[in-house]
């Protein structure tokens, strides 16, 4: 979903004889808009311009508020009604943005772009089935339009209609062969669903134009570890963490990686820089807590697994690993406890588990005391 600052504003068409348009900024012609205003306070087309520049400049407060005395004179305008609506979304309005998109649809039923609009909205609010409805309402009024259809294809993908997402990705590259962002949703989806060489086809374009993305590398590694090429995925993956260093999925990715190639030393790093971004991430501290295992500092690890247990406490595979961490530690009361823990949350897993691990078989119970 788009954020507050790169939601479209349907542009007002000012009055001719105007000077603002003269202006070397938005800012200035807002300051004429106003000398406007005082001169003419019940003018329409100046309250519409304001309220447009308002929402430009990001004030969405005040624009929220002008767009409500805009109304006043332009009840029906549905341009008012919609860029009413983006102003109380970027405001964080969102059910009141719904009303006034909802409006400015009654104003008119057949704008495009609108409807897009809407659902976008629809799509923030979680509401998928009806963004699909609504972008489908879009592409009837505009049916070769690649954002209208990429739209629709990231509320079926929320909605795991993955074949509808697929279709509409692909119909969102035919009519805007540029929209970068159609191009990796389409790989996204495919690699969720395990279709490696279509998705691999799908970034070769991108990947010969050299994309300055760390989307696409972060992906084309994510395909390469998957496909045992753990190797070559890794320099892929070290672009993408040149290119977005604040992002905590792809130091995660980095991490992984590296712990596959038994680097853990520069996995823990990797996966540490990831968790100071994000830290309420359960599969960060597992996976740091596993790689901690593995240098055997044990006590550092028990205490990244307790982290991950603080956001999902059912965790059968935190328990489980913590277990083996006092099994070596040769605490085999704390052991057996842990074990307790994670067979009572998957008995069919970890049953077994403990009758193959060497070092949990000379600590555990019989299984029924289990």
């Amino acid at each position: 979903m788009a954020s507050a600052s790169s939601i479209q504003q349907t542009a007002v068409v000012p009055a001719r004889n105007w000077d603002w348009a003269s202006a070397a900024t938005l800012a200035e012609a807002l300051g004429k808009c106003e000398v406007r205003l005082q001169a003419e306070p019940t003018n329409a087309e100046a309250w519409r311009l304001r309220s447009y520049l308002l929402g430009r400049l990001g004030r969405y407060e005040a624009a929220v508020s002008s767009y409500q005395k805009t109304l006043a004179f332009a009840p029906t305008d549905p341009t008012v009604w919609a860029n009413y609506g983006t102003a109380l979304a970027a405001a964080g309005w969102v059910t009141e943005a719904a009303n006034a998109y909802e409006k400015a649809l009654e104003f008119a039923p057949h704008q495009g772009r609108i409807w897009y609009r809407y659902g976008q909205l629809l799509h923030r609010l979680k509401r998928y089935e009806a963004a699909v409805a609504a972008y489908g309402q879009a592409l009837t009024q505009e049916p070769s339009n690649g954002l209208f259809w990429h739209g629709q294809g990231l509320a079926a993908y929320r909605l795991r209609c993955f074949d509808q997402a697929i279709a509409c990705f692909k119909a969102a590259i035919h009519h805007a062969p540029q929209h970068r962002d159609a191009y990796l949703a389409l790989a996204f989806t495919l690699t969720r669903l395990q279709r490696y060489p279509e998705a691999l086809v799908c970034l070769a374009e991108p990947l010969r134009q050299r994309w300055a993305d760390p989307r696409l590398y972060a992906c084309y590694g994510h395909i390469l570890r998957r496909q045992g090429d753990t190797a070559t995925a890794l320099d892929h993956i070290h672009h993408a963490v040149r290119l977005d260093p604040e992002n905590p999925r792809t130091w995660f990715q980095k991490g992984i990686t590296l712990a596959r190639l038994c680097r853990y030393e520069e996995a823990h790093h990797a996966l540490t820089e990831a968790l100071k971004r994000q830290i309420y991430f359960v599969q960060g501290w597992l996976v740091l807590g596993l790689t901690l295992r593995q240098l055997h500092r044990y006590e550092e690890a028990i205490e990244a697994f307790n982290k991950a247990l603080a956001i999902e406490p059912d965790l059968a595979l935190a328990f489980f690993q913590q277990a083996c961490c006092y099994a070596a530690l040769e605490r085999p009361d704390w052991a057996i406890e842990h074990l307790r823990r994670a067979v009572k949350l998957n008995p069919q897993k970890y049953l077994p588990r403990v009758q193959q691990d060497e070092l949990l078989k000379t600590i555990s119970p019989l299984d029924g005391d289990l």
